[in-house]
């Protein structure tokens, strides 16, 4: 996946990740995150996995980020 096809996935999720309306993305960045595979309040395994970072920036420095999965776009 290319950093604007990324990009383009978290625009589009926008609405269903309660992404604020005057938010604007400020960069997309390629890493490793690590995932809980079962229920956050147990123990369970942890996996890596290489997403893109969209971060979207609004009203005084404040920001979130939405992880967009590099192999399967989600």
């Amino acid at each position: 996946m290319t950093r604007e096809q990324a990009m383009a996935i978290a625009e589009a999720s926008r609405e269903e990740r309660e992404v604020p309306r005057g938010a604007r993305i400020s960069s997309a960045e390629q890493q490793y995150i690590e995932l809980g595979q079962g229920d956050p309040e147990q123990p369970s395994p942890v996996r890596d996995v290489l997403v893109w970072l969209v971060r979207f920036e609004f009203e005084k420095g404040r920001w979130m980020e939405l992880a967009v999965d590099d192999k399967q776009g989600q």
